[in-house]
């Protein structure tokens, strides 16, 4: 069932940054922003997924707490006695105002305000507003907006770039707007991490699967960044950069998907606590060897995991390079990925816990 509900996450990720994204380029001047149009319809429908994705925490629940045959009546429950409950409902809520909306292309203005009603209501639901009511609410809604906003002009974007007639107009306000979204990001990253765990605590964390999935994801953000920097700075063109605009994309998703798995994870308040209760993450071991309680991560270097930092930094560099030269496509965003695989390879293997 976690897998299910993650999954339903991610995707409702990138429904919601689609319409995220169309909607803040409303709010653009026309000579300045990609001319796609998604359709009334579409963006009607894509409204009406939301509450089916967002459903997914409260069947998980259902299925673990009502028996077989009063199912309904536990799903019912549910939405009205518990917080995923009340986040699903508020979710909905915003969903189908939402969607009435768009259909009928009312005011953006309240567009935008219905958007930022549905993420309040799924950092309502988080782990992070358990913890600290109001601050994890608003740090977790402010997080999940900016990288929605930022993912969903690029989706948008890197669709039909062909769209975007003015792409020096274009870069001239998307560079900056998006580099302060990634400071949000960061900042409200930072704060909501040291919201489920000491800051000492976090190589020690690596053993659990809500570690390894802030590894990744913080690792998957090193590509993504220089993307971004390729596509704003180093690509110097007089028009769109398709194939970089994609591996921009993809790294984009993988942020929202390593995102979505970790959501679904237990927070590690105290490591050895939650080790006892989760167990090791099911690669941790095999790469850093048995843990020994209480866990304390070390530094462990080996030749294994020094040659595949290395391999990383390699990887990380031809990217760079790949900027400056027409690569295929493919490859970009294949050494993106390798140097996510090759630099959390090389991190695990070079420390012990």
């Amino acid at each position: 069932m976690t897998a299910f509900t993650a999954l339903s996450d991610f995707l409702l990720y990138i429904v919601m940054a689609v319409l995220a994204g169309a909607i803040t380029l409303r709010f653009i001047p026309e000579s300045l922003r990609p001319d796609v149009q998604l359709g009334k319809r579409t963006e009607a429908l894509l409204a009406a997924a939301i509450p089916v994705l967002g459903a997914a925490p409260v069947i998980q629940l259902t299925f673990l707490l009502a028996p077989e045959g009063y199912r309904l009546r536990g799903f019912m429950d549910i939405s009205t006695g518990f917080r995923s409950g009340h986040s699903f409902l508020a979710l909905s809520a915003a969903a189908f105002l939402l969607l009435v909306v768009l259909r009928f292309g009312m005011n953006r203005i309240l567009q935008a305000l219905l958007v930022l009603a549905a993420f309040g209501a799924i950092a309502y639901g988080s782990h992070s507003a358990t913890i600290d009511e109001p601050g994890g609410i608003i740090a977790h809604g402010v997080h999940l907006t900016a990288l929605s906003v930022w993912a969903g002009i690029l989706f948008l974007v890197a669709a039909k770039p062909d769209t975007v007639s003015n792409w020096r107009g274009f870069l001239k306000w998307f560079t900056p707007v998006a580099a302060g979204l990634m400071a949000v990001m960061i900042g409200t990253g930072i704060f909501l991490m040291l919201l489920v765990m000491k800051a000492g605590d976090y190589a020690s964390s690596w053993i659990l699967p809500y570690g390894q999935m802030l590894l990744l994801k913080h690792l998957s953000i090193i590509p993504l960044l220089a993307a971004a920097a390729i596509n704003g700075f180093i690509a110097k063109k007089e028009y769109p950069p398709s194939g970089w605009l994609k591996t921009e994309s993809l790294m984009l998703l993988l942020v929202l998907f390593f995102t979505a798995f970790m959501s679904k994870q237990s927070p590690p308040h105290d490591i050895d606590s939650t080790f006892r209760s989760e167990g090791a993450a099911p690669l941790a071991e095999w790469l850093s060897g048995p843990p020994v309680m209480p866990i304390d991560s070390r530094f462990n270097p080996s030749l294994e995991g020094i040659l595949f930092l290395l391999i990383s930094l390699m990887l990380l560099a031809l990217f760079f390079i790949g900027g400056r030269r027409d690569f295929p496509k493919w490859l970009s965003a294949l050494l993106g990925i390798g140097f996510i695989a090759a630099a959390y390879l090389g991190l695990m293997m070079i420390t012990s816990f």
